[in-house]
């Protein structure tokens, strides 16, 4: 195994004054240390006399028997870059962590959950770079004390040991301390039907039938309200979807909201953008004005402290779980980060930051960390949010981009192959795969089978479900799946791992059971021609 717990072999640094072929030239203009042990290795990076942007190290030595290189993306998975095993591209960007499989064996190499950059490995013939983006929106940092900018660590699968337990294991080592869900996590989120079209009626039928689908279950449902039950639709703004974080005339009041679910029998939960806003702001707390408002500077003491303050406000309404959403886009510029798209440019297409002592990734920590001070002890899930950033602040996100209840073409492309993040689950947090959407325009069956997938593995379980769009048949099978998904039990793996994008083939953790999935057989193969509103 290639070890990078040892001194680089080459190091290359840029600041601001640094020329931009810095790596052709070798040249490297950042103060650091690389301290290593058995263990793992911490990159330090110390103020550099010019603001900070990059460091690149790279360790050498002979991959050419390597098969096949996973990679993970930065935040959501999603098209156009799918999670998956491919052979040897030397310019591929690997997020976070990559793993190896070379003459039978798996080897991992990562940085742990929590790093203060973005944080990416490249695998080639000749040896592996370590690649950290250490910049301040498009400029560099101007750090004024020391930073541990992350810790590697590395794992090297035994002999007959699957690609997949191998990668299981690694997650814990790369999280030292998850923040998880107490009870299971299943239920409905109203999106996929009703795209924000949703009133306290609509909530309350929904919260009726939810309880009797769930019926028989030990824990209590949840009744997920997103988009829709704010201020949303401002004259002059267009369909607007931020802040303020007030109940709309369809609600009134959403304290009456949480407490008529809570009275039925359910659990509450509720969605919003904590960084778009029209309310009136500081000034230099503004960091863009667009989306039809002003988005905010998550670096900035008075966005961070409305952070919280719209959390909590939330949370005492008597919400059970928060979903925030946007903060990537909102925060970069970029509707999703994606890894091939955007290389060593991945933190910020057009942001400065109030705060230029910070790296991106130290500020988005710190927006997660309002928000769930905010929240107090209640379940928050991150959507458009960062993960590995991300992972031992909340204790669910949202691993894929948007399912469909028009087409469960983008379902297959993004929530199936987001479940290539199986590894991860209850080791980073629990994983939400998004929801499987009944509607009377996408396969049932399919939806069935994606959301039996997701209470098999143990992940989030949630379910969009049209008014009286399922059959009697169809209602016993939701029930059995949430019962399920209420037992907590989750020990499927997935046996085609480091075989298919899109895994259909789940073994039970004794290995005794297989299940298996037919995505494909909706659209005969894969639909071509996509358009999200059909």
């Amino acid at each position: 195994m290639l070890s990078l717990l040892r001194c680089p072999d080459q190091v290359c640094g840029a600041t601001e004054r640094t020329c931009f072929r810095f790596e052709e030239y070798g040249l490297n203009e950042v103060n650091y240390r690389y301290e290593y042990s058995k263990q793992g290795a911490k990159v330090i990076v110390f103020p550099s006399g010019s603001p900070i942007k990059y460091l690149k190290l790279r360790f050498r030595g002979d991959l050419s028997a390597v098969e096949k290189v996973y990679g993970d993306q930065w935040e959501r998975a999603g098209e156009p870059s799918f999670l998956e095993w491919t052979s040897v591209r030397a310019g591929r960007v690997l997020p976070w962590f990559c793993y190896l499989i070379e003459n039978g064996k798996t080897a991992c190499y990562g940085v742990k959950t929590g790093a203060d950059c973005f944080a990416f490995f490249q695998v080639d013939t000749g040896g592996i770079t370590l690649f950290l983006n250490l910049c301040n929106g498009v400029n560099g940092t101007d750090l004024q004390q020391p930073l541990v900018a992350c810790e590697v660590v590395e794992l090297l699968g035994e002999e007959g040991e699957t690609p997949y337990a191998v990668a299981a294991r690694f997650s814990k080592k790369m999280c030292d301390a998850p923040v998880l869900p107490k009870e299971p996590i299943f239920g409905v989120n109203n999106w996929y039907w009703a795209y924000g079209d949703v009133s306290f009626e609509s909530v309350m039928k929904e919260t009726d039938e939810l309880l009797k689908l769930t019926k028989g279950c030990e824990h209590k449902p949840y009744m997920i309200v997103d988009d829709g039950w704010q201020k949303r639709r401002i004259p002059g703004a267009g369909n607007y979807i931020g802040g303020e974080w007030e109940a709309n005339e369809k609600f009134g009041d959403m304290r009456k909201t949480a407490a008529a679910i809570h009275e039925k029998g359910a659990k509450a939960g509720l969605w919003f953008r904590p960084l778009l806003t029209r309310e009136e702001v500081p000034q230099e707390a503004k960091l863009a004005e667009e989306s039809g408002g002003i988005v905010l500077d998550p670096s900035h003491p008075f966005t961070l402290e409305k952070a919280y303050a719209d959390a909590k406000k939330l949370a005492d309404w008597g919400f059970d779980l928060l979903k925030h959403d946007f903060t990537t886009i909102d925060a970069t510029g970029f509707p999703v980060l994606c890894a091939d798209k955007n290389g060593a440019e991945m933190t910020a297409k057009t942001r400065s930051f109030y705060d230029k002592t910070k790296t991106t990734a130290t500020i988005l920590k710190n927006l997660y960390r309002a928000i769930q001070r905010g929240a107090g002890e209640k379940d928050v899930i991150g959507c458009n949010a960062v993960g590995h950033l991300m992972a031992g602040i909340h204790s669910v996100y949202r691993i894929g981009h948007d399912v469909s209840g028009r087409s469960f073409e983008w379902t297959r492309r993004n929530g199936i192959n987001c479940v290539m993040r199986l590894p991860l689950n209850n080791a980073f947090y629990n994983a939400d795969p998004d929801c499987a959407a009944f509607t009377d325009m996408v396969s049932a069956d399919a939806n069935l089978d994606f959301l039996e997938m997701c209470a098999l593995t143990g992940m989030t379980t949630l379910a969009s479900i049209a008014p009286d769009v399922l059959t009697e048949e169809q209602r016993n099978r939701i029930n059995e799946i949430f019962r399920l998904a209420d037992c907590g039990k989750g020990d499927y793996q997935i046996a085609d791992y480091d075989k298919n994008a899109n895994p259909e083939r789940f073994v039970s953790k004794d290995g005794k059971t297989l299940k298996t999935f037919d995505w494909n057989e909706v659209y005969n193969g894969s639909r071509i021609v996509l358009a999200w509103m059909e």
